[in-house]
C-alpha cells in the first residue's frame, strides 16, 4: 500500500480504530458523503454543555427535547464505520450569540467584543461547569458515541483560564501557571470520574495561541503533563477562534507552510506517552503519512482537505493521490471571511450548495458534442464536467499549454495551493476523454465546422491599463511573476488589490525596496478575510515597504513616477513598474461566437473577473448541462 503508515490500526484505551485520520469537527453542510469519508475517528463539532451561552445553538443536546434529534445524528454521522467523537466546550466570555443583557462567565471580567458584560467565574460557579462538562460526557456515553473531545483550544473557556493574555486574576486561579490550571485540571478529572477508566477520552489544545502574550508551548507541556493521567490523546491545534488575528493561524492562508503545526506536536509527543494528533495545513497523502513515519504524532487531523475531496482518505487508500482534488486554504469555506455573502469551497462546488447540486456527475441520456473556447481553471473545468456527464467534448486552447491565468504561478512560494489545483485538473484533463487542441486560436468559422450543441466561452480576460503617461514601460502582473527581476531593483506598484499586496510582499521578501499605491483607502478589497488579514500580517514584517492609500499616479518617466497624495505631488524611484489594476473581460470577443448555437455560455472572467471559486462553480455550471 502507497501510504501504509496511514491505515495502521491504532487503540485509544478501549477502542479500536482501523487508520490514523480523523475528520474535523465540521458539522455544516454535512452530507452522506462526508461520514462516509473512511475516517478512524469522526468528530461530531459542537456539544455545548448544559449550562447558558455555552454554545450558539439553544439546546442541550442530551435534554429530553432534543435527545431523539441527537441520536439520529449520531447514526447518521456512524453509517460509514468510523468511531464517532463528541466535541466538548464552553465559550466562556466570547458567546456572540447571546442575549444583549446577558452576563457571561469568563476568566477575567470585562466586557467581550460584542457589548457583553463578562463575569469572573467564582469556585463555586467553576465546581458547576466542571460537573456540565462531567455530565456532557457521561450523556454521550450512555447514548452511544465512541469517545468525546474536550475542546481546550482557539480560546474558549477553558483556554480563557490557561493563557496569560486572557486570564487577569490575582486569587488562587490566575497568575502562575500552577494556578490558572487549576480550574481546566478540575474539569478533566471531574470528566474522568464521570465516564470510568475505559471511555476514550481526548483533548485540543492550542499549542500556540498566536496572540501577544498567549500560553508558551513550555507551559502547554507542563499542563499536558499534569492533564495525561486522565486523558488518552492529545489533539494538537494552534491560534484562536472568535479573535480573528489568531484565527488565521488556526486555519490558515496559503501564505503559510504546509504543516504548521508539526514541530508543536512533536514537542508534545516526545513529552507524553498517550497518543498525539495534529492539524493543521496538512494537505496531501504524502503530508499525512511522513508526519506519521517522522514521528511527529500518531494520527492527523483533517479538515478544509475533506471539504475539497470528500473521497481523500479512500483515494490516498488505492493510492489515487493525484486524482485528489487540492485544497486551496481560501477561507471561504468559513463564513467569517466573507461574511456569508460567498460560503462555499473553492475547488468543491457542492459545498453549502447540496440542496440542489449533487458532487456526482449523474449520466447524460443524450450525449452531445460540447465545445469549450479557453483552457483557464474555468474552461478546464466545465470540460471535465461535461466529459464526465457523458458528451463529446472539445477543448480549443490558444497557448501551448493549459492553465489560463495560473500558468504565471511556476515559482511562487506563497502559490503552492494554486499549483497544485492547476496541475490536479491538467492532469485530469488528460485522463479525460476531452479532445484538446493546444495551439489553436478559435474563430467563430473553426467553431461552426465543430457543429456544438453546447458552446462555453472561457476566453478569460486581459490587464487593465490605465491612460497615463508613460505607462507603456509598466509590466503586467503576468511579467512580473515570470520575469526575473534583480534584486535591489525599486520597485513600485500600481494597485493595492489582492495581487498588488501579493506582488509587493514577493519583491519586498526578495530584498527590494517596494512603494504599494492604492487610489483608495482601502488594500485587497474584495478578497475575503482570512487572506485580507494575513496578507496584512505579513505585509506588516516588510520594513523595506511604503503603502501609499488615497494616492493618484498621474505621470511615469524613465526612473520614477509621479503621484498625487492630498494635493501634494511626490517622485517616487521606480526602477521596476508594476500595473495591477484589474482585469478586463474579453467580452467584444467573446461575443463573436453568439449565434452558432442558442446554448452558449460565458464563463469565468469572460463573464465577470472573479476568483477560482466562481470559475468553478460557472465551469460546473456550464458542464452539466444535458
Amino acid at each position: 500500500m502507497k501510504f501504509a503508515s496511514l491505515f495502521q490500526p491504532l487503540k485509544i484505551n478501549s477502542l479500536m480504530i482501523p487508520n490514523r485520520i480523523i475528520s474535523a469537527p465540521m458539522n455544516e453542510a454535512l452530507n452522506n458523503k462526508r461520514v462516509r469519508c473512511g475516517a478512524g475517528i469522526l468528530i461530531a463539532g459542537c456539544g455545548g454543555v448544559d449550562l447558558p451561552n455555552a454554545w450558539f445553538d439553544p439546546g442541550y443536546l442530551f435534554a429530553k427535547a432534543q435527545i431523539q434529534n441527537t441520536r439520529q445524528w449520531l447514526n447518521f454521522m456512524r453509517q460509514g464505520g468510523s468511531a464517532v467523537s463528541l466535541e466538548v466546550m464552553h465559550m466562556g466570555s466570547v458567546g456572540r450569540g447571546a442575549h444583549p443583557d446577558d452576563v457571561l462567565w469568563g476568566s477575567t471580567d470585562g466586557v467581550n467584543a460584542y457589548g457583553n458584560r463578562v463575569k469572573a467565574m467564582t469556585p463555586a460557579e467553576m465546581d458547576q461547569t466542571s460537573a456540565a462538562f462531567a455530565q456532557t460526557c457521561r450523556d454521550a456515553k450512555e447514548l452511544g458515541f465512541d469517545m468525546v473531545m474536550l475542546h481546550f483550544a482557539h480560546g474558549w473557556l477553558p483556554a480563557q483560564f490557561l493563557s496569560p493574555a486572557l486570564n487577569h486574576r490575582t486569587d488562587d486561579y490566575g497568575g502562575c501557571l500552577e494556578n490558572r490550571m487549576k480550574f481546566p485540571l478540575a474539569i478533566i478529572k471531574a470528566v474522568r470520574e464521570a465516564v470510568g477508566p475505559d471511555y476514550p477520552v481526548d483533548l485540543r489544545i492550542s499549542a500556540k495561541e498566536w496572540i501577544d502574550g498567549g500560553i508558551d508551548l513550555n507551559e502547554v507541556l507542563i499542563f499536558l503533563k499534569q492533564a495525561e493521567p486522565y486523558l488518552d490523546m492529545v489533539n494538537v491545534s494552534a491560534g484562536q477562534d472568535m479573535d480573528k488575528q489568531g484565527n488565521i493561524h488556526m486555519a490558515t492562508s496559503t501564505l503559510e507552510p504546509h504543516g504548521v503545526n508539526r514541530q508543536l506536536a512533536r514537542a508534545i509527543k516526545q513529552t507524553l506517552t498517550i497518543p498525539v494528533a495534529v492539524v493543521g495545513a496538512i494537505l496531501t497523502p504524502q503530508e499525512a503519512a511522513a508526519v506519521i513515519e517522522e514521528q511527529d504524532a500518531d494520527l492527523v487531523v483533517l479538515g478544509r482537505a475533506l471539504l475539497a475531496d470528500e473521497d481523500w482518505i479512500h483515494k490516498a487508500e488505492a493510492g489515487r493521490d493525484a486524482d485528489i482534488v487540492p485544497c486551496l486554504r481560501c477561507g471561504s469555506c468559513m463564513h467569517w471571511t466573507t461574511d456569508r455573502r460567498d460560503h462555499g469551497c473553492s475547488v468543491n462546488p457542492a459545498y453549502m450548495n447540496g440542496s440542489w447540486m449533487s458532487s456526482e456527475c449523474l449520466p447524460v441520456k443524450i450525449r452531445k458534442q460540447v465545445v469549450v473556447i479557453g483552457g483557464g481553471p474555468a474552461g478546464m473545468k466545465a470540460a471535465l464536467t461535461a466529459d464526465r456527464r457523458g458528451h463529446q467534448v472539445t477543448l480549443l486552447e490558444q497557448n501551448s499549454s493549459l492553465g489560463g491565468a495560473l500558468t504565471i504561478f511556476n515559482q511562487e512560494p506563497h502559490k503552492l495551493d494554486l499549483r497544485r489545483y492547476r496541475d490536479y485538473l491538467i492532469e485530469q484533463i488528460a485522463k479525460s476523454g476531452v479532445n484538446v487542441r493546444l495551439n489553436t486560436k478559435a474563430t467563430p468559422e473553426l467553431v461552426k465546422n465543430l457543429n456544438p450543441d453546447h458552446l462555453i466561452l472561457a476566453l478569460g480576460g486581459k490587464w487593465a491599463i490605465p491612460p497615463i503617461p508613460g505607462i507603456e514601460r509598466g509590466l503586467t502582473p503576468a511579467q512580473a511573476y515570470t520575469n526575473p527581476i534583480p534584486n535591489g531593483k525599486s520597485v513600485a506598484i500600481l494597485g493595492g488589490g489582492a495581487i498588488g499586496c501579493e506582488l509587493a510582499l514577493k519583491f519586498a521578501e526578495t530584498g527590494c525596496p517596494v512603494v504599494l499605491i492604492e487610489q483608495g483607502s482601502e488594500l485587497h478589497r474584495g478578497e475575503n478575510l482570512l487572506v485580507g488579514l494575513a496578507l496584512d500580517e505579513h505585509l506588516k514584517r516588510c520594513e523595506n515597504l511604503k503603502i501609499l492609500r488615497e494616492t493618484c499616479c498621474l505621470k511615469v518617466n524613465s526612473e520614477h513616477i509621479v503621484v498625487e497624495k492630498t494635493v501634494v505631488l511626490m517622485s517616487i524611484p521606480a526602477d521596476i513598474l508594476i500595473i495591477c489594476t484589474g482585469i478586463e473581460p474579453l467580452s467584444e470577443e467573446a461575443d463573436r461566437f453568439y449565434g452558432i448555437t442558442c446554448h452558449t455560455w460565458k464563463i469565468g472572467d469572460v463573464k465577470r473577473p472573479g476568483n477560482i471559486k466562481a470559475a468553478t462553480l460557472d465551469g460546473w455550471m456550464a458542464g452539466s448541462q444535458d
